[in-house]
C-alpha cells in the first residue's frame, strides 16, 4: 500500500539539514509487484508522420519559382503524445522557405516547441536515389540529442527525433508526382520498468503543488529513515544530494514516451552529481498518475547488458510516392508511418556509422 507519512514542523523543517542513509545497500524493495514494461520511444507504436497537403504545395510552388535545382527549406509542426499513450505523432503543417545566415539555411518562422524538419526539394524528371542525411548530419544529430540529454535546459519529448525529408518533385501536365523520403534519428536507451511495492514518502508543504505540476523534471531523494523526498529539477539541492531517481505526474500510464524522455535525462544528466542505484544498478520511478489513486512505483535500469548506461542512437526511415492535381481533392492531407531498421542498425557515437546504414528495400 501506498504510504504518505503525516506532515509536521519537525519534518517540514528536517529537509534542510536532509541526511541520505548511511548505507547505500536496500534503499527500498526490489520485489517485483506487477508485469515488467519494455520502455523506449518506439516501444508500444512506432512514430508516426503526418504531412499536411497545403505545406507541401507550399514547398513545390517555392521551389518552383527559386529556380534551384535543389532548394533547402523547412517544415514546421508540432509532436504529440497519442491519447493511448502508447506513441507519438509528428504533424507537420507548416512551411518556412528558411533564411541564408552564413551561407547556410536557417528556419525564419521558429516558434518555441516546434518540430523542426529540415527539407530538401529537388525538381527532377528522373527518380534519384540520394541519402536523406549524409555522415556529418548524422554525427550532427548525435551530438544534438548528447547535449540535450545531458544539459540542464528544459528537456521536450519534441527534440529527441531529429527528422528530415528529401522531396523529389516531377511536373506533370495537369499534377505533379512526388517522391518523398524520411530519416530520423533518436536515442536508442531501453528501459526495464519493474513494478515495486510502494516506499514510504514523506509529504511536505509543497507537496500538493508539486504534484499538481506538470511538464516539470522531477528528483527522488531519501532521508535517513529510507523515505522519499520529492523535488523539482529546478531545486539546487537536486544537484549536490543523492539521487535515487524521478517522479512524475501528468501522465496516464508508465509507458508513456514522457517518462522515457525523462528517465534519460536522470541518466545523462551531467548536472547530476551523486545518482544511488540498487545493486543490479536501477533507479526508482514514482508515477503520479491520473488514472490512479495512489502513485506507482517502479524500479527502472537500462535493458541492455554491460556495466554503465551508453547512449546509443537508432536510425529510422520511410518513403513514400504522392501525386497532386491542379484542383485538390479535400482530402487535406496523408499520413506516413517511420518505420525501425534493423535492430543490428543502433549506432553508437564510436560506431562506424557508413558499415551500420544499409539502404532500406
Amino acid at each position: 500500500d501506498f504510504l504518505l507519512f503525516p506532515t509536521s514542523r519537525r519534518s517540514v523543517g528536517s529537509l534542510a539539514q536532509l541526511a541520505f542513509p548511511k548505507s547505500r545497500l536496500a534503499l527500498w524493495d526490489s520485489s517485483a509487484a506487477g508485469e515488467k514494461l519494455r520502455l523506449q520511444l518506439c516501444s508500444h507504436r512506432k512514430p508516426r508522420l503526418v504531412l499536411l497537403e497545403k505545406a507541401l504545395r507550399l514547398a513545390q510552388r517555392h521551389a518552383r519559382h527559386s529556380n534551384k535545382p535543389r532548394l533547402h527549406c523547412f517544415l514546421l509542426g508540432s509532436l504529440s503524445v497519442n491519447e493511448d499513450e502508447d506513441g507519438v505523432t509528428v504533424t507537420l503543417d507548416r512551411f518556412d522557405p528558411g533564411r541564408d545566415q552564413a551561407g547556410t539555411a536557417a528556419p525564419s518562422a521558429l516558434l518555441p516547441g516546434d518540430v523542426l524538419v529540415p527539407c530538401v526539394v529537388v525538381q527532377s524528371e528522373t527518380p534519384q536515389d540520394a541519402a536523406v542525411q549524409s555522415e556529418a548530419e548524422l554525427h550532427h544529430c548525435f551530438k544534438a540529442l548528447q547535449q540535450l540529454v545531458s544539459s540542464r535546459q528544459t528537456l521536450d519529448l519534441s527534440q529527441l527525433l531529429k527528422v528530415k525529408v528529401h522531396v523529389v518533385c516531377r511536373q506533370q501536365a495537369d499534377a505533379a508526382a512526388f517522391s518523398l523520403s524520411w530519416s530520423a534519428v533518436c536515442p536508442a536507451v531501453p528501459l526495464d520498468v519493474q513494478p515495486v511495492r510502494a516506499v514510504p514518502i514523506i509529504p511536505t508543504a509543497l507537496l500538493r503543488a508539486l504534484t499538481s505540476v506538470d511538464g516539470v523534471l522531477k528528483f527522488l531523494t531519501m532521508d535517513q529513515s529510507r523515505k522519499l523526498v520529492l523535488l523539482l529539477e529546478s531545486d539546487p539541492k537536486a544537484s549536490s544530494l543523492p539521487l535515487v531517481g524521478l517522479w512524475l505526474s501528468g501522465v496516464i500510464h508508465a509507458y508513456n514516451p514522457q517518462v522515457w524522455a525523462w528517465s534519460l535525462r536522470f541518466m545523462f544528466g551531467s548536472a547530476l552529481q551523486d545518482r544511488v542505484l540498487s545493486e543490479l544498478g536501477c533507479f526508482l520511478l514514482v508515477v503520479f498518475g491520473s488514472a490512479h489513486r495512489t502513485p506507482q512505483f517502479f524500479q527502472c535500469r537500462d535493458s541492455r547488458p554491460g556495466p554503465g548506461a551508453q547512449l546509443d542512437f537508432q536510425l529510422l526511415t520511410a518513403s513514400q510516392a504522392a501525386t497532386l492535381y491542379q484542383v485538390t481533392t479535400g482530402s487535406g492531407f496523408w499520413a506516413w508511418r517511420v518505420e525501425v531498421l534493423a535492430q543490428n542498425d543502433v549506432i553508437s557515437m564510436e560506431g562506424n556509422i557508413l558499415s551500420k546504414i544499409t539502404t532500406r528495400q
